[in-house]
């Protein structure tokens, strides 16, 4: 299994449009977060990284967002996702849009989302998947030294139990993408529909939407009893 955290140097594209296929990639998940946004109530959404400042969340009734990385377009603040300059407990849906893909320490990303967030609060993740056609280009030493095939890539199951360790509930997880994602790749709708109904372990990307649980301890009280000499049958009060 992949290490999660690395000292390698990590390529950090700024834009969509750096990523082959990227600008269809950043449609297809536009389109499913114009599905969920809906769901996202609050005041305050949060984007990290540049990938995720050029997506809308324009759905949502959360009208302040905030664009957050060390570089890019379309930011509002120039911070490390590793160390997010928010104040804890603070923001009610947080989008990491391939983020854990090209990050040194995606726990830590994900550590720094979680603490952000409100209770319930979204957390909405995607990345490639390794098990795919784009993984098989993650393996060859030619090719993944280029992008899309220099991410990280982890698995969705690797990210759903990282999500479950921080108390997240996963609450709807979608694959696409049926194609090596290169600059010459071609996407057609029957690979798609065929991939989604027969092939989803094996779709090139996965968005994920998680909730932050946090269920209160409330200790219980131990029952008062009365003493057993005193709740013992036939002890009704006697006559002189």
């Amino acid at each position: 299994m992949q290490v999660a955290r690395t000292e390698q140097q990590i390529e950090i594209p700024t834009s969509w449009s750096a990523l082959p296929m990227g600008d269809w990639v950043a449609a297809e998940i536009q389109e499913r977060l114009d599905n969920w946004c809906p769901h996202l109530f609050g005041y305050h959404l949060l984007k990290v990284g540049a990938l995720s400042a050029e997506l809308s969340c324009g759905c949502s009734s959360i009208r302040h967002q905030i664009g957050v990385a060390t570089s890019g377009r379309l930011l509002d603040i120039k911070g490390d996702p590793v160390a997010l300059p928010v104040r804890t407990g603070s923001v009610d849906a947080c989008l990491l849009a391939h983020c854990l893909d090209f990050s040194p320490d995606p726990h830590q990303v994900l550590r720094e989302a979680e603490r952000v967030l409100t209770d319930d609060g979204w957390l909405i993740v995607s990345g490639y998947n390794p098990l795919s056609l784009v993984g098989i280009g993650h393996c060859l030493p030619f090719l993944r030294q280029h992008l899309p095939w220099s991410a990280r890539m982890f698995t969705p199951a690797r990210v759903t139990d990282w999500l479950h360790l921080l108390g997240c509930e996963v609450m709807f997880d979608e694959r696409f993408g049926y194609s090596f994602m290169g600059k010459q790749s071609r996407i057609g709708w029957w690979r798609e529909s065929v991939g989604r109904d027969y092939c989803r372990p094996f779709a090139s990307v996965y968005v994920i939407a998680a909730r932050k649980r946090r269920f209160p301890l409330i200790p219980v009280r131990r029952r008062w009893r009365l003493p057993e000499s005193i709740a013992a049958p036939g002890m009704a009060r006697q006559g002189w």
